[in-house]
């Protein structure tokens, strides 16, 4: 139920909205980018918030942002307007609904976190899958202000009640442990971390992590912002281009539980260059190809990046840093890695405007791709946290 702030949900609206508020893709785009930024700058703030009053009152209050900021889409004028519509949008959505959401199953689960995190990630491709469909057919019976009120009742019916029923804070506090049910490890695990905000910013893994997320939210964003525009370039037409959209979908489902399977046995950062070379390859196919079965390629490569950045991203954190502060870390990634969605569309619209296509600045995206993946291999797991320092004090106490 993020897809409403989500760039794959957008994008249905982008064309419409433009058109009936008489305003370029560039001016929308800009819009779209400091409205992401905007709504974005909360997320450490709402992090810590988590962190001390459990994600059930964050996500329940969360959620009727998210549908009150729809309705606020559907009276928007002006390009002002629609910048403070994106913010709202965006905010709730991404730096609000989707955190608490990864939150929550990061608390719960420790052993099988990877896969626990991929699985609960699969509504977000399953939303990919169903909602580009549905707030079109949403656009051709009420227009786009009407299909905006309904989705906003949609919002309001489904994940208002779920968050406000079914959240709940760390299993510790109920009596319980983590990953129930799971049979006594055969082998004694290594301590769970335990990282400050400040610890984990300290550490380069953090970093590329947050670059990992910068650059698939940058590039993502952008071409699926300008899916249609692309694929128009490409001599798709509009049916089969809403048709590639749910090929995208359904890969990044597939892609987002074997990352989250892998994810339980090797180390995150050992998974980035997985997920950037095939944002490369989404970025270089329709730079330099065209037609149909490049355009297929160019989906399954970009839902395989994006489904195993997803699985990567939603566990990652959790991994290195653990669940003491884990929603104050996670906003500041967050900011990071959303801001990504801000700037990317940007060089997009300009390549257009100044060059007529977007073969240059896909070149540079996928450049940036591969020194991504390069730079996997010199970052080094963090070797110490707050919690096991303590712990070797108190083992030297005499």
């Amino acid at each position: 139920m993020t897809l409403p702030g989500q760039t794959a949900g957008v994008s249905v609206f982008f064309d419409p909205i433009t058109a009936d508020l008489g305003i370029s893709r560039t001016s929308a785009s800009i819009a779209y980018a400091v409205g992401t930024l905007a709504g974005i700058l909360p997320a450490p703030v709402i992090g810590r918030w988590i962190d001390r009053r459990g994600p059930r009152l964050t996500a329940t209050i969360i959620a009727g942002g998210l549908a009150l900021a729809c309705v606020f889409m559907a009276t928007v004028q002006s390009a002002m307007m629609l910048l403070v519509g994106f913010a709202l949008l965006r905010g709730t959505a991404i730096g609000g609904l989707s955190l608490v959401s990864q939150q929550v199953v990061n608390l719960w689960f420790v052993r099988r976190r990877g896969i626990a995190a991929a699985a609960a990630s699969l509504g977000l491709a399953a939303g990919s899958l169903i909602f580009p469909k549905l707030f079109d057919g949403f656009i051709s019976h009420y227009g786009w202000r009407g299909a905006y009120l309904a989705v906003a009742g949609l919002v309001a019916l489904t994940i208002l009640p779920v968050a406000a029923a079914l959240f709940r804070d760390r299993p510790e506090k109920f009596g319980l442990s983590t990953d129930a049910g799971l049979a006594p490890a055969a082998k004694e695990l290594r301590e769970e971390p335990s990282f400050t905000r400040e610890q984990a910013l300290r550490t380069g893994v953090f970093w590329l992590l947050c670059a990992t997320g910068f650059l698939t939210n940058a590039i993502g964003t952008a071409l699926l912002l300008n899916h249609f525009s692309i694929m128009e370039t490409a001599g798709i037409a509009y049916g089969d281009a809403l048709l590639l959209l749910s090929l995208l979908a359904g890969v990044q489902a597939v892609a987002t539980l074997g990352t989250g399977f892998l994810v339980d046995r090797y180390e995150p950062r050992h998974l980035v260059p997985l997920a950037m070379f095939m944002l490369a390859l989404a970025s270089a196919l329709p730079a330099f190809g065209s037609g149909i079965a490049v355009s297929v390629l160019y989906a399954l490569s970009l839902g395989g990046a994006y489904g195993s950045q997803q699985a990567i991203n939603a566990a990652g954190y959790a991994q290195y840093f653990g669940r003491d502060h884990l929603g104050a870390i996670r906003g500041v990634s967050f900011v990071f890695g959303i801001s990504g969605a801000a700037f990317g569309p940007l060089p997009f619209a300009a390549s257009v405007d100044w060059t007529g296509s977007y073969a240059a600045v896909l070149a540079g995206c996928c450049v940036l791709c591969v020194v991504c993946a390069a730079a996997a291999s010199a970052v080094k797991r963090p070797s110490s946290s707050a919690k096991s320092m303590v712990n070797c004090k108190l083992e030297l106490a005499p």
